[in-house]
């Protein structure tokens, strides 16, 4: 966890949780540089972090959230694994 951060109670990352996958389900169709920036900000993860997590580079992961990279479908699934979500095509 990001040491700028108090650390959180396991209650209160699941809190966490929750609420990111509730916002992700109500907005189903979010970029996926908005999904993977608001994951790692609403977990409280450093680029570092999340990289270590994802074994996806740092400069890739900023690439993404700043909308400079189009990763491929395997490095995407890397970065939403982790956190209990997967890519989709939706009507």
């Amino acid at each position: 966890m990001d040491k700028r951060h108090t650390e959180l109670s396991p209650q209160e990352q699941m809190a966490r949780r929750e609420s990111l996958y509730q916002f992700i389900t109500e907005h189903p169709g979010l970029p996926l540089a908005e999904v993977i920036t608001r994951t790692r900000k609403e977990l409280l993860l450093t680029l570092e972090e999340m990289s270590r997590l994802t074994s996806v580079s740092v400069r890739v992961i900023h690439s993404i959230e700043n909308q400079q990279a189009n990763p491929t479908l395997a490095t995407a699934e890397k970065l939403l694994k982790p956190f209990g979500l997967r890519m989709g095509v939706f009507r």
